[in-house]
């Protein structure tokens, strides 16, 4: 990902201590499982040793993504004295699939950078809340002394994208239902243009923090206001599409066939899609102490999609059989109504909005930071000497007479 960097063990305690001691005193319950009738007795086992297992085998974890734990237990069986190994049941999980496993709420769970319940750990997903990791804590509540510690390091490659689209075209209206009387469904709406893009000002530089030398940052400002921080090896991108136009609206059901054996009406056309909107404008402006933030950084101002046309509306159903009288012939239903045709999809995207890059000095734009992150001071690139002015051409001699 990025450059390690080695943490003093005292400063990691400092920055620990900074963030509360919540986590090791405050234990809370994990939540209990729909099948917890069915999970084993704890009585039965005397618990070894106990550890956190998550399906993924990654070691880090992005902000913002939420990840699943089991508890693993070893443990002796009182009544045959045998080794076994428990896990715990799937707190969504069936009756089935809890037998024979452990019940969640027999451990305390605790977390730092962000929350857990029923043992589904959910990442702050500020970036820099977390900037030493995220731990996960589990005790066994019948043995204190059992307890078991996961820390997974930031992840930062998920910031992918900041900015976004404009606003989606409306939807068109509904089509009104056709009378009763075998009446034709109404006509579908169109859908709205969708909106421009916004106007966005981007600036990037490269950031220190306590696990990384060297991590991407960019503050966004005009119609949206992010910071993010980002993995340089993945880049990211700022975002400022169009909006999508908006889709045709559905067309009205037919009516029913009118007594009697009368057709059903025809299903209304569906509405039209609406086109999409322009890109917006983004200046982006880099550091210009790093060069390489030029292919880490890019620039997305794509127009809006076109919307989709509506689907049609049902045909209505025709007239029910009828007796007319008694010992009459019994009359057939009537037929039921065509479907109307579908709206037609705009054919008309957004064009692309502008944009402009510079490199400058953005110290200033990144004077106050978050505790913990501090910007880069490398050294400015020297601006190369001029030229030396070229040799003066020797004069010509006079010609003798």
């Amino acid at each position: 990902m990025n450059l390690r960097k080695t943490i003093p063990s005292l400063a990691a305690v400092v920055l620990l201590s900074a963030s509360g001691c919540a986590f090791i005193t405050k234990l809370t319950s994990a939540g209990g499982a729909d099948a917890s009738a069915f999970t084993v007795d704890m009585e039965r086992y005397d618990i070894k040793s106990i550890s956190l297992s998550r399906a993924e085998a990654a070691k880090t974890l992005c902000p913002g993504t939420s990840v699943t734990f089991k508890v693993i237990a070893q443990a002796t069986d009182k009544k045959k004295s045998e080794a076994t190994t428990l896990e715990t049941a799937d707190p969504k999980g069936d009756a089935v699939a809890a037998r024979g496993k452990m019940d969640i709420t027999e451990f305390a769970m605790a977390a730092r950078g962000g929350k857990i319940e029923n043992g589904v750990f959910s990442a702050d997903a500020d970036p820099f809340t977390a900037l030493l990791g995220y731990d996960v804590k589990a005790t066994y509540r019948l043995d204190k002394t059992k307890e078991a510690t996961r820390h997974y390091e930031p992840d930062y490659s998920c910031f992918s994208a900041v900015g976004g689209a404009g606003p989606s075209g409306m939807s068109g209206s509904s089509g009104r239902s056709g009378a009763s009387n075998g009446g034709a469904g109404g006509l579908g709406g169109s859908g709205s243009a969708g909106a421009p893009g916004p106007r966005l000002i981007a600036h990037a530089s490269i950031v220190e923090t306590p696990l990384f030398d060297r991590v991407g940052i960019i503050r966004v400002s005009g119609d949206r206001e992010q910071v993010s921080l980002f993995d340089l090896s993945t880049g990211i991108t700022v975002v400022a599409n169009g909006g999508r136009g908006g889709s045709g609206g559905r067309g009205g059901d037919g009516g029913r066939g009118a007594d009697p054996q009368g057709t059903g009406g025809p299903g209304g056309p569906g509405g039209d899609g609406g086109p999409g909107g322009d890109g917006g404008q983004v200046m982006l402006v880099l550091d210009d102490r790093f060069p390489e933030l030029a292919q880490a950084v890019h620039v997305d101002v794509s127009g809006g999609s076109p919307g989709d046309g509506g689907g049609g509306g049902r045909g209505g159903q025709g007239a029910p059989a009828k007796t007319p009288c008694s010992g009459c012939k019994t009359l057939p239903p009537g037929a039921n109504g065509p479907s109307g045709p579908d709206g037609a999809p705009s054919n008309s995207a957004g064009r692309p909005g502008t944009s402009e890059v510079q490199t400058t000095d953005v110290d200033a734009i990144f004077a106050q930071l978050p505790p913990g992150v501090r910007l880069r001071r490398d050294a400015r690139p020297q601006a190369a000497p001029p030229p030396p002015p070229p040799p003066e051409k020797p004069g010509k001699k006079p010609k003798r007479k």
